[in-house]
């Protein structure tokens, strides 16, 4: 079997899933969850709710004395202790794209964030298929897909949340700008015939407050927090995107299935120097925040 620790938002843990499904597909073997962080978030981070089970996922989630078992998997001294744990653990190193994950076997503990497309893009029409929450589009959901159907839909994503209101977040993650959004937003006009904006926020308000563009906008706020998996089906739908530093944005546009869409992003994806060589596809263009 292959074990992957969750952890994070929904975006997080869809690249999580997805480099385990990869390796689990090439194997031919069990895709177990290790579920542990959702009841137990380290001091400073956010907690989360497990969000993947929105999904047709063919995996289980690890049982009881499983986790129990793999406590040492998850702990700092890990790393020291290999010879005595209970499986392989293969631990992200930096943030480029690890070539160990890549070739993980059978038997083996994903402990990372994965966030390059890298370690699944050759599963990518399994992924779009399993990638479909069970539950059925709103009534309200509906409206808003016939919508971006019938015009050029830019999905464009301003992420706050947690950026702002945690301390350690905001110091690591930091904020796209104003500046950003003009500068991402003139270059998806450059290149799309009379774009439509959907807008989508974890703040809306400040984004209504905010943001105003030249062109016919739509602030997509009618869905609940526990109902992230909405959103992220209707950024999908859109033609072309504008992400934030989010991983939830960067799902929604590479779940979308519009030939030659364009794709915005920062080139900047923490506040500090960190590099990220394999994040973003690149295909995507890239702007400074």
């Amino acid at each position: 079997m292959i074990v992957f620790y969750g952890q994070g938002g929904l975006g997080n843990q869809l690249f999580q899933y997805a480099a385990a499904r990869r390796l689990a597909l090439r194997h031919s073997c069990p895709l177990v969850l290790d579920p542990h962080w959702f009841d137990h978030p380290r001091p400073g981070e956010t907690p989360r709710p497990l969000e993947l089970t929105r999904f047709p996922l063919a995996m289980r989630l690890a049982s009881e004395a499983e986790q129990q078992h793999w406590t040492l998997m998850r702990g700092r001294l890990a790393r020291y202790a290999k010879p005595f744990l209970p499986l392989r653990l293969v631990r992200e190193q930096g943030l480029g794209v690890n070539q160990k994950a890549l070739a993980a076997r059978p038997g083996s503990y994903l402990f990372g964030f994965w966030q390059s497309e890298a370690y699944f893009a050759d599963i990518r029409d399994y992924l779009l298929k399993e990638l479909v929450p069970m539950e059925s589009p709103a009534t309200a959901d509906l409206e808003v897909m016939a919508q971006m159907a019938t015009c050029s839909s830019v999905s464009l994503h301003v992420r706050r949340g947690d950026y702002v209101t945690l301390q350690s977040a905001a110091s690591y993650h930091g904020l796209c700008s104003l500046d950003y959004y003009r500068a991402a937003l003139q270059h998806i006009a450059e290149r799309v015939h009379n774009p439509t904006l959907f807008v989508f926020s974890d703040d809306p308000q400040w984004a209504r407050t905010h943001l105003s563009f030249p062109f016919p906008t739509h602030h997509v706020d009618h869905n609940r927090p526990e109902d992230a998996f909405q959103d992220l089906r209707l950024m999908s739908h859109c033609k072309h995107h504008i992400i934030a530093n989010s991983s939830f944005s960067w799902w929604g546009a590479w779940l979308s299935t519009t030939p030659n869409s364009t794709v915005v992003a920062p080139a900047r994806w923490y506040a500090a120097e960190r590099p990220t060589p394999d994040l973003i596809p690149t295909r995507w263009a890239r702007i400074n925040t």
